[in-house]
């Protein structure tokens, strides 16, 4: 095999040439490049501490600062965001918060530091190229707003706390002449984690308004006591304070509106009401205070008389008293009803209803057939021991036209009238320590009428009660059938008998003068029944005769006497009554003792004069 040289073809040539070419061109480029980037590191170098061209905040063009230049720019430039406030629209009026009490404002330092790190991440050739994209494209860094949240949060709250208001309950308040209605208010919630909530959203903004205005919601807060419960409240009481009139046909009586309106208080209740409190623990009280003037005694029919006759009849009364327990509760259910709207004014009080013992159609029916049926009648000299007739005339005339009824006992005192100077009664004589006091006590003499009335109820054959004979014999009256009467602090003496018939009994008193005599009469009349009366002799025992002085005494003038004390004989007495019915049936059989002290008389005679005879005795007027 020879060497030769091939040469090649010029197909074969041209790849050749366009390889060199293609690392010629590569080894220009590299060279440019090499050129280039040692100017783009140059540039970088030139702005380190320096923010790169092309570095703005919003529109504000940073290029070229350094770090304390272009906070002073961006500080300068983005002032307004601190100018303004939070403006709260709030039911009282406007409140404001100024930004400055939140710090609101752009940070500079942090937009610095941001532009400050645009371009220097990176390699020194990633750094060129980033320079280089900087310079030809721009960054715009967007504004960064701060403000403190925790302050505009506390801020609201603090002035939402001005917005809150307690709720007033509504009153009703006693005055003089009825209730006042104190008007409540509603109270006020503030919602202030809304209005921070709107606020928060808006100052986030560069474009927010320098007056961020924000609405602070708030509620109403009722109170636990309104207006209308307050009114209603009043209605019921001026209800419950009407008079309550308590009224029985055509009688009435009133508990007043002035005593209701004390009983009333207000008070909320256990179920979230108000209304009315009724007081009325002095009920009680009251109706028994009403109880006396409607309360009432039965009131026995009586009759009218004329003359002789019986003419006609005083109708009965019913008697009655104020069952006060039962009455005041149905006061009490009456105000209950109106505190519910009632009006009712009137209930009936609860009464104990008592009959009396002879009522008018018993009496009327009687009238035909009344006849006097017994009478008695007793002398006394009219003089000071009896007041001068009158302490045996007013009881005899107070009895005159009192009727006992059938099954009915009567009573002395309770059947006259008050023993009073002002009925005209007087000083009369009495029996104190067994001697004879001419005005000894007010109404001395009154025994006269108990008497004579005992002495008529005796022959009316009727059952007999209390009696009791006078300390000594009295001769004006019937041996053994005198009956005494007396009140003192420690005991009362009275005669009674009872009515055992079926027919009533009128009690028929005389006053009677003539000259300077009295007497006093009584007649009963009844329906005749056909009884007997009969009395034994009077039975004398153990007489203890009496005796008669003198004393002389300077409290007269000489030779003047005055009787003081009658004698009279001590002795006991025994007197038997005996009653038999129409058949001769014995319906009672009374035994009357009465034990006469002895009274020695006494005579008084002035110092100077010789003693006249001891004059013989005489009957003394009794008390």
């Amino acid at each position: 095999m020879t060497d030769e040289t091939i040469e090649p073809t010029d197909q074969q040539r041209k790849p050749r040439i366009l390889l060199r070419f293609a690392v010629a061109f590569l080894i220009g480029l590299l060279a440019t490049s090499a050129i280039g980037v040692g100017a783009l590191y140059a540039y970088d170098q030139q702005y380190t501490g320096r923010i790169l061209p092309g570095v703005s905040v919003g529109s504000l063009n940073l290029a070229g600062l350094a770090r304390d230049e272009a906070i002073a720019e961006v500080e300068r430039t983005y002032a307004y965001i601190g100018e303004g406030e939070v403006l709260l629209d709030t039911p009282v009026g406007e409140m404001r918060i100024p930004f400055s009490a939140i710090d609101r404002r752009v940070d500079a330092q942090a937009l610095v530091d941001a532009a400050l790190a645009v371009g220097r991440s990176g390699g020194p050739i990633e750094r060129v190229i980033a320079d280089a994209r900087t310079a030809l494209n721009g960054v715009a860094l967007e504004p960064m707003i701060t403000f403190d949240a925790e302050a505009l949060a506390a801020e609201i709250n603090r002035l939402s706390r001005r917005l809150t208001r307690t709720p007033v309950n509504a009153s009703v308040a006693k005055i003089a002449d009825g209730f006042q209605l104190l008007h409540g208010q509603d109270g006020r919630a503030a919602d202030p984690a809304a209005a921070t909530e709107a606020a928060l959203a808006v100052l986030g903004e560069l474009d927010a308004p320098a007056v961020i205005e924000v609405a602070v919601p708030t509620s109403p807060i009722a109170p636990d006591i309104t207006n209308d419960e307050a009114m209603k409240a009043k209605l019921a009481a001026d209800r419950i304070v009407t008079a309550v009139t308590l009224q029985r046909g055509d009688e009435t009586w009133q508990i007043s509106t002035k005593r209701l309106h004390g009983w009333i208080s207000f008070a909320a209740d256990g179920e979230g009401g108000y209304g009315p409190v009724v007081d009325t623990s002095t009920l009680p009280g009251v109706l028994r205070t009403l109880a006396k003037e409607i309360d009432q005694a039965p009131r026995n029919a009586t009759f009218k008389t004329s003359g002789a006759k019986i003419v006609g009849v005083v109708p009965s009364r019913e008697g009655r008293g104020v069952d006060v327990e039962a009455t005041a509760t149905k006061v009490e259910e009456l105000l209950g009803q109106r505190a519910g709207g009632s009006t009712v004014t009137a209930i009936e009080p609860v009464m104990q209803v008592t009959e009396p013992a002879l009522t008018t159609a018993e009496a009327e029916a009687a009238v035909p057939k009344m006849r006097k049926v017994s009478q008695w009648t007793t002398y006394f000299p009219i003089s000071e021991k009896n007041g001068f007739g009158a302490n045996i005339w007013i009881p005899a005339l107070d009895l005159n036209g009192h009727v006992v009824a059938p099954g009915e006992t009567f009573d002395f005192w309770e059947g006259i009238g008050p023993v009073t100077r002002e009925r005209g009664y007087r000083d009369g004589g009495a029996i104190i320590n067994g001697r004879t006091e001419p005005q000894g006590a007010l109404a001395g003499g009154i025994c006269s009428t108990s008497t004579t009335l005992f002495n008529a109820a005796l022959r009316a054959g009727l059952e007999m009660g209390d009696r009791r004979n006078h300390y000594y014999y009295i001769d004006r009256y019937p041996l053994g059938l005198d009956a005494t009467v007396f009140k003192s602090n420690s005991s009362v003496q009275t005669m009674s008998f009872t009515n055992d018939t079926k027919y009533p009994v009128l009690i028929r008193g005389y006053r009677i003068r003539d000259g300077g005599s009295g007497y006093v009469k009584f007649e009963l009349w009844s329906v005749p029944t056909g009884r007997k009366v009969t009395f034994s002799k009077p039975l004398v025992k153990n007489i203890r005769p009496a005796s008669d002085t003198v004393q002389m005494t300077s409290a007269l003038r000489p030779g003047v006497r005055q009787r003081v004390e009658y004698p009279a004989d001590g002795k006991q007495v025994w007197v038997t009554r005996t009653v038999r019915d129409s058949k001769g049936k014995v319906l009672h059989t009374d035994t009357y003792y009465s034990n006469y002290a002895r009274i020695t008389g006494i005579t008084l005679v002035g110092k100077g004069a010789k003693p006249a005879p001891t004059p013989s005795p005489t009957p003394d007027p009794s008390p």
